[in-house]
């Protein structure tokens, strides 16, 4: 998701092994520290050769820009004097290219700026370079997003960013980018310009917690949607036996208020008589009921 967001979700890291920085020329651009961790931080160069290099202290809530080399590695650390966290590692970033993938995003609506191409000059703003690389499996259109619409800014790369081609823009941060494919117009990811924030590990553990709560709130949403369905077949369910019984009952009633037809019996001769009750007929009535068996 947090490709298809722009928003990054930093997080306290282990040092990696015998990393070091490989400055290359082919990549000049600023970094932007912002220090959001409750104690100061001290930022860290890391040479050629795996060392780390002072490049000063940031006090917490501050933020400092500084020119760097693509290829290049930083690290923050803190700095908390007799506490078990000092010198904790906060953060650990190779300056690099923003690789461009395809990501499973959510499609929102295209709204074009319909503005002419922007060809310069940019006047009364900090140039921040940035460097697209497109990993993607399929040539893409880069735009401007403003929160609002959206502008072509890859508008001279006639059939669109090729794979593995770069594509230089000077912007500034905080500007947002959609990725777009060039033959159907599908997002593909979204990039934000946003700073290097660094977070304290207090702050880590409780993004954990709040994640973890998230979870069960996720699982108590899908417990309670299987509740509602469960109920509801269970009430269409007891509705359908109920009108089952309503008509069985209305049927046994109709039943008992049939009228009583002449009954009929054989006598041991095979001949087939009515049956007539007893009544007081007189004798003979009596005596000829005699000659037929119960029904």
């Amino acid at each position: 998701m947090e490709m298809c967001t722009g928003q990054g979700m930093p997080s306290c890291p282990t040092p990696t092994p015998k990393i070091a920085s490989k400055p290359t020329s082919d990549g000049i651009e600023n970094v932007y520290f912002r220090n959001a961790a409750p104690y100061t931080a001290e930022l860290l160069y890391v040479d050629k050769d795996g060392q780390e290099v002072s490049h000063g202290f940031l006090s917490s809530g501050l933020r400092r820009g500084l020119p760097t080399l693509h290829g290049d590695v930083w690290r923050a650390r803190a700095v908390r004097p007799g506490h078990s966290g000092d010198h904790r590692l906060l953060l650990e970033h190779r300056i690099g290219a923003i690789e461009l993938k395809d990501c499973d995003c959510p499609q929102p609506d295209f709204v074009n700026c319909n503005k002419p191409p922007f060809t310069g000059p940019r006047v009364g703003v900090i140039d921040d370079p940035v460097y697209f690389e497109n990993h993607a499996s399929r040539p893409i259109d880069l735009y401007w997003w403003n929160g609002t619409c959206e502008e072509l800014i890859s508008w001279n790369d006639v059939g669109g960013v090729q794979p593995m081609m770069r594509k230089q823009v000077l912007s500034t941060q905080g500007h947002s980018f959609r990725i777009r494919s060039a033959s159907d117009g599908r997002m593909l990811m979204m990039h934000t310009l946003n700073d290097l924030v660094i977070r304290g590990c207090e702050e880590e553990a409780e993004r954990e917690r709040e994640a973890e709560l998230y979870a069960l709130q996720q699982e108590v949403w899908t417990l309670e949607g299987e509740r509602d369905s469960l109920r509801e077949s269970l009430t269409a369910e007891l509705s359908r036996l109920v009108a089952e019984l309503q008509a069985t009952s209305t049927n046994a009633t109709a039943n008992t208020t049939q009228p009583v037809h002449d009954a009929y019996s054989v006598t041991d001769a095979g001949a087939a008589f009515e049956h007539v009750k007893p009544s007081k007929a007189g004798p003979a009535r009596s005596l000829l009921g005699t000659l037929f068996s119960k029904v």
